[in-house]
This record gives structure tokens, C-alpha cells and sequence, in this order.
């Protein structure tokens, strides 16, 4: 028998689930302090929920955004091609945007909120794709900052495997 494929919708919702297991093993100072110089816990939690934020609401909005950025023009990456992608640019000493680098002010909601609020945008997204047919995650295109144009179904592959990259820093 062969074994069915895990949707994209599957794979955020593990990796979020993944991820807040995690943290809840976490007590509140090593879930709040910075490492080394690196994001703190929460800090990594805020610069996935502004990754993924836009995402979400473009998917959630009218295919109409979308078109400023033309239609696919190559065939479709697959989840490892993309995952090989970002690790080659990650090896080139690239940061986050500031507009998704996490701000104090934005930390200060509390564990139990910044969790919601993570979890929330994770569910938002996958909400959204359940409205897109499967051909045309792979039709429309949202640009990606140091990736380039990636058609939708491509982001969501990033999404995910950002969030593993985190996670596995923090780990």
C-alpha cells in the first residue's frame, strides 16, 4: 500500500504543534532570554508570526492581489528543492527583513497570548489554502525576500521549513 502524501495543511499544523510542544517545556525565563545574542523563544515565535502573517492574508484575500506579481513562469519546487534553496542563501549570512524581525513592544503580551497569537496565524493560513484549488497553488505568485517570486504553493513550503529551521536553532 502506499502512503498518502501529508498536505501542506497538515504539515503547518505539525510544525506548529511541534513547535509550541517544545516551548512548553520551557520554563518562563529560558522562554523569554536571549542566547548568545540570538532571538529568545518568544522572539523566534514573533518573527515566524510576521512571516507568516502576509502570507495568510493574501491567501485569505482576492486572487486579484496577486496578479501584480505575474503567474508562475517555471515549473513547481518541491518541499526538499526549497529546503536546499534556503539553506544555501541561510549560508550567505542573510537576516530577517526588519519589518519581520520581532520589536520589544511586540513581545510584551504575555506567554499565554504570544502562543495564541502564534497558533492563531498558523490556523489562519490554513484556513485559507482549504479555499485554493491545487492548480492554482502553483498558478499565482507572492515574492519572498531573499527567494525571489515563489508561486503560493512554494511559500507554503517556506513557511514550513522556516519554522523547522527555528526550531532547530532553538533546540
Amino acid at each position: 500500500m502506499e502512503a498518502q502524501e501529508i498536505t501542506i495543511q497538515d504539515r503547518l499544523r505539525e510544525d506548529c504543534q511541534e513547535f509550541i510542544k517544545w516551548a512548553d517545556t520551557l520554563s518562563d525565563e529560558q522562554f523569554a532570554v536571549q542566547l548568545d545574542g540570538k532571538w529568545s523563544v518568544v522572539e523566534v515565535m514573533q518573527h515566524l508570526f510576521l512571516s507568516a502573517r502576509p502570507v495568510a492574508r493574501l491567501l485569505a484575500g482576492s486572487r486579484d492581489a496577486l496578479k501584480q506579481w505575474g503567474r508562475s513562469e517555471t515549473l513547481p519546487k518541491g518541499y526538499d528543492e526549497i529546503a536546499s534553496t534556503y539553506k544555501t542563501i541561510l549560508g550567505t549570512g542573510v537576516k530577517a527583513p526588519a519589518g519581520m524581525s520581532p520589536r520589544p513592544e511586540d513581545i510584551q503580551i504575555g506567554r499565554g497570548d504570544m502562543v495564541k497569537r502564534f497558533e492563531g496565524i498558523y490556523e489562519d493560513l490554513i484556513r485559507a489554502v482549504e479555499y485554493w484549488p491545487t492548480h492554482e497553488l502553483d498558478d499565482y505568485c507572492i515574492p519572498h525576500p531573499v527567494l525571489g517570486k515563489l508561486s503560493v504553493r512554494e511559500m507554503l513550503y517556506f513557511t514550513s521549513i522556516h519554522t523547522q529551521h527555528h526550531l532547530e536553532l532553538l533546540k
